[in-house]
């Protein structure tokens, strides 16, 4: 049996969400960071660490970085502008 990953996510001081491992020891690399304009801050207010992580969720199970050999394939996002 395999140990499962345990993950964390942080907001740190700038305001930037990070998405990493909780047992790595550098804490300054992340596996991925989520960065909202001061538009969608404002928009989102206190929601702001629900939508980071459901994002980072969705990152989460849709790669390899969930405990399952085969990742799921998931269509490439369309551009958002």
């Amino acid at each position: 049996m395999t140990e499962a990953a345990v993950f964390e996510i942080v907001e740190l001081e700038d305001g930037q969400f990070v998405l990493r491992a909780a047992d790595s020891d550098d804490k300054n690399e992340p596996l991925a960071s989520i960065r909202f304009s001061s538009q969608t801050l404002e928009l989102l207010r206190h929601h702001r660490f629900d939508v980071a992580r459901e994002m980072l969720d969705h990152l989460i199970s849709r790669s390899v970085l969930a405990d399952d050999d085969d990742a799921i394939d998931a269509p490439e996002p369309a551009a958002i502008h």
